[in-house]
């Protein structure tokens, strides 16, 4: 009993800005784990914005969580996830909005192109 009294006094003297960190540290790891099981069962697509938006929101919560218990490394990599995911949001959003609205309706092409089935 008295390890289970220690253990109490442990965790109540944990500072809580630590504790707040640490939590949204874990809520990031979470974050990366549900987002690879989903890429991994095929329920989301790894070329996919919303694959990219859990990515980055995951490396966020990582790096913020490194401002409590710094790791020069970690924070790289974290640093790195969030500039690349976040290019990756851009640039599928932008190919988004240049795709024509309906799903079966014919590209246009260059006045170049030739007319005939020709190549």
């Amino acid at each position: 009993m008295p390890a289970f009294f220690n253990l109490i006094q442990t965790i109540a003297e944990i500072p809580t800005l630590s504790l707040v960190c640490n939590s949204i540290g874990v809520i990031g790891f979470m974050i990366y784990m549900t987002n690879y099981t989903l890429v991994t069962f095929q329920r989301i697509d790894s070329g996919g914005v919303l694959f990219f938006c859990l990515n980055t929101l995951a490396a966020s919560c990582v790096l913020l969580s490194l401002s409590q218990n710094f790791n020069l490394a970690s924070a790289m990599i974290q640093i790195v996830w969030i500039f690349l995911g976040s290019i990756a949001i851009r640039k599928r959003i932008v190919r988004r909005r240049r795709m024509p609205d309906h799903p079966f309706q014919k590209p246009v092409f260059p006045a170049s192109a030739p007319k005939s089935g020709a190549i």
